[in-house]
């Protein structure tokens, strides 16, 4: 219920330029000023080594890759890129459709 010599509307709440105002940045006031910072460090660090496994696999795989690619055969990784699995597209048609095998090899 609204009294008299209350405000009729509701006010605005306490934001960050208020509490710079006051002298304060942090609600606590702890002062630590750089944990953002660190926190941004620590997700650079984690996302590097996330990648790191497939970079691996990728030096690891690379002459197979190169031939499954040279044959326009499918690659897929597996494990975190620590696998492969190579597959012949040419299986997905009928026999009778398929190229025959070269005289020889």
């Amino acid at each position: 219920m609204w009294r008299p010599g209350t405000p009729a509307e509701p006010t605005r709440p306490v934001g960050p330029a208020d509490r710079a105002a006051a002298g304060r940045l942090h609600p606590d006031d702890t002062g630590l000023h750089g944990l953002g910072a660190l926190a941004a460090a620590a997700r650079i660090m984690l996302s590097w080594l996330a990648v790191l496994p497939g970079r691996l696999g990728d030096r690891l795989f690379a002459m197979n890759d190169n031939e499954a690619y040279w044959r326009d055969w499918q690659i897929t990784r597996t494990h975190g890129g620590f696998g492969r699995r190579y597959r012949d597209p040419a299986f997905d048609l009928p026999p009778e459709y398929r190229e025959p095998p070269a005289p020889g090899g």
